[in-house]
């Protein structure tokens, strides 16, 4: 059996991180439209994938420099739902980076294989805070480092 695990954490090409999913039938209604709620979670896997692809382990922030990694703020704009078995893109970029934060862009893109185009489902702008064990803001120098998370001029 091959277990190639290469491509869980999705790409990055240029500035952008592509996120790759399929809705499942426990992320619709009965309807069979995906929750609302169920974008937060998307977004949260590609930001966390984002990570793993950048070799920016959570576990080791909190154990080695003692940096959690919370959402502060969200804004979020609803235009499309997904179905039952679509193919979801998640594309996320940086928007802007300060020392204990992160505001990133992230879309949730339809995917149609038949003729390679996206249709634009959910957008939203999260911010990212940088925290300690007691709740104190804290730098995040160990992330900013990487060239994904520069701000661009």
């Amino acid at each position: 059996m091959n277990n190639n695990f290469e491509n869980l954490d999705g790409s990055i090409t240029g500035n952008k991180h592509f996120y790759r999913l399929r809705v499942f039938y426990e992320d619709t209604d009965s309807g069979q439209i995906v929750y609302h709620t169920n974008y937060l979670k998307y977004f949260e896997r590609a930001r966390s994938s984002l990570l793993n692809l950048l070799k920016i382990d959570q576990f080791n922030l909190k154990k080695e420099f003692d940096i959690i990694l919370v959402v502060k703020k969200v804004d979020v704009n609803w235009y499309k739902s997904a179905k039952l078995n679509d193919k979801l893109v998640i594309e996320t970029c940086l928007k802007y980076a300060k020392n204990s934060s992160i505001t990133l862009n992230q879309i949730a893109f339809k995917y149609d294989s038949n003729n390679h185009e996206h249709e634009l489902l959910v957008s939203g702008v999260i911010q990212i805070v940088a925290i300690n064990s007691q709740n104190k803001v804290r730098r995040m120098n160990t992330i900013l480092n990487h060239k994904f998370f520069q701000n661009k001029s």
